[in-house]
């Protein structure tokens, strides 16, 4: 059966774009009537190409911030009693590019009967398992709005999260970046001007300076090829990140780096409490709700032990059986997971242990910050004196043996 791409008007004047199969124009600009659509452009499609870009998942990711203001607006319209076409074409008037075909993609999958989070659900690279499940519990209890309310505070607490993470790192990272570029500097252009000043002498160079001309000569030498290999390490890098087996490998690393590695930890922690209670309190089963958990979660300890825990409630096990014992949680969730399975308010005491978490993370980030201070001071003082000997050693032998002629 040929298929048409259509442009076409809806009530509110929102022009939709899209596919449509049938025998001839007629019979497609009748399927658009009965959808309460006017038509405006009807032509061909030149094969199953077209008819894929047309109806296809969208490819664009949009950033935590523009996911919340997307959640934040769609809640603000629908608790006014605007209608989810209606809100949906009310964003669509300020969204660009690949924003507003995503737009145009959900709201033609509603106009065709499918659910809110159906829609969503057919653009997996926007929207996560976590957020359509979130959607799909809020829709089979009739609660869109409060559904969204709570997508909003996960995802706020979430970036607020990832900003203290970021902005205690970001001090450290400036220092060691400059240090590096200090580094670089030092080795190709002031240690190769002593270099002549020392083999004039003729004079025997101690050992700190013999390693600082040593590692200058290779720098210098050998520069571009060190840069050649540090991009290709990175576009390697780049290119097997994806990977399952990779991810994993680079969670359990992340889990085990001095300093900032219990802080990841804790962090994967309070993601996994304040997905299960979110879900769990939305009224999603717990089998659905722990596949979930499992798919949104880093790779590493906590991501498998819940992957099995769902094989073991799968097969009859409880909750609290499947994740006690294995000693990758902390005992207070263990606990928490016990009590909440046995008064059914498993919701409530995974969001207490999330918030206990999450004050934890703060404090470890001011203690953090407050050791990583001297420490850069002692590196830094460190190298600069390590540099200094080096090259004023031979100076001082130099005016030693004049002195003593």
């Amino acid at each position: 059966m040929p298929s048409f791409i259509y442009q076409a008007a809806d009530s509110t004047g929102r022009v939709l774009e899209g596919v449509l199969e049938g025998p001839s124009e007629a019979d497609v600009v009748s399927a658009l009537e009965q959808r309460a659509l006017t038509p405006l452009k009807l032509r061909p499609a030149k094969g199953g190409r077209a008819v894929a870009q047309a109806v296809g998942p969208t490819k664009i990711r949009l950033r935590l911030g523009e996911l919340l203001d997307f959640s934040r607006q769609l809640k603000v319209m629908l608790a006014s009693g605007i209608t989810i076409l209606s809100t949906l074409a009310i964003l669509r008037q300020r969204a660009k590019g690949g924003y507003r075909r995503l737009l145009d993609r959900v709201a033609a999958d509603i106009q065709r009967g499918s659910t809110l989070s159906e829609a969503l659900a057919a653009h997996p690279r926007t929207f996560d398992p976590f957020y359509v499940g979130t959607i799909r519990a809020g829709e089979a209890a009739g609660v869109h709005t409060e559904a969204l309310e709570q997508l909003i505070a996960y995802y706020e607490r979430r970036a607020a999260l990832r900003r203290e993470v970021t902005s205690a790192l970001m001090y450290p990272a400036i220092v060691v970046l400059t240090l590096i570029a200090a580094c670089i500097v030092l080795l190709t252009w002031v240690v190769p001007q002593f270099q002549m000043i020392f083999a004039s002498s003729n004079a025997v160079l101690p050992l700190p300076t013999r390693v600082l001309l040593a590692v200058s000569g290779f720098v210098k030498g050998h520069g571009w090829e060190l840069l050649g290999g540090l991009i290709v390490l990175v576009v390697i890098g780049w290119l097997i990140h994806p990977l399952p087996r990779v991810r994993a490998i680079f969670g359990h690393l992340l889990a085990r780096l001095p300093l900032i590695g219990q802080i990841f930890r804790i962090a994967a922690v309070v993601q996994f409490s304040r997905m299960i209670g979110l879900l769990e309190r939305a009224g999603l089963p717990m089998l659905e709700t722990l596949r979930i958990v499992a798919e949104m979660l880093m790779p590493g300890p906590i991501k498998e032990l819940t992957v099995a825990a769902t094989r073991k409630v799968t097969a009859g096990s409880s909750l609290a059986d499947a994740f006690t014992g294995a000693r990758v949680l902390p005992d207070l969730v263990e606990q928490m997971i016990a009590v909440g399975e046995h008064s059914g308010r498993i919701d409530e005491t995974l969001k207490a242990a999330a918030e206990h978490y999450e004050e934890e993370i703060r404090v470890r980030i001011r203690r953090l910050t407050t050791a990583l201070e001297p420490l850069l001071t002692l590196l830094i003082s460190g190298l600069v004196l390590g540099v200094a000997l080096a090259i004023f050693l031979p100076m001082w032998q130099t005016n030693s043996m004049l002195l003593k002629h």
